[in-house]
């Protein structure tokens, strides 16, 4: 019997803004399930999620759902779509 594995494809920008993150002090997991941020993002004494997407990327309906319900619970969740955004949303100047 097979299992099935959720094995969802990652933004090729993802790396580099993880590596970012990590530089700046924060710990990234990688979040793996239909609708939910990319990143779970500890940075000092608080979570954060962040959705990665390309320059051009949109997001799905599901992650729509997800952001809208997560503002309405006034919790923080962020698109970025590089280091830069990333770290600002830190508050991190680069």
């Amino acid at each position: 019997m097979s299992l099935k594995r959720n094995n969802p494809k990652r933004d090729r920008n993802e790396p580099a803004i993880v590596k970012a993150l990590n530089q700046a002090g924060a710990i990234t997991w990688r979040l793996s399930a239909p609708g939910v941020p990319d990143l779970l993002v500890g940075w000092q004494g608080r979570w954060l999620l962040l959705e990665v997407k390309t320059e051009r990327g949109r997001m799905k309906p599901a992650q729509q759902i997800f952001h809208a319900t997560a503002t309405a619970l006034k919790l923080p969740c962020w698109v970025v779509r590089n280091e830069a955004e990333a770290l600002e949303v830190l508050g991190v100047e680069t």
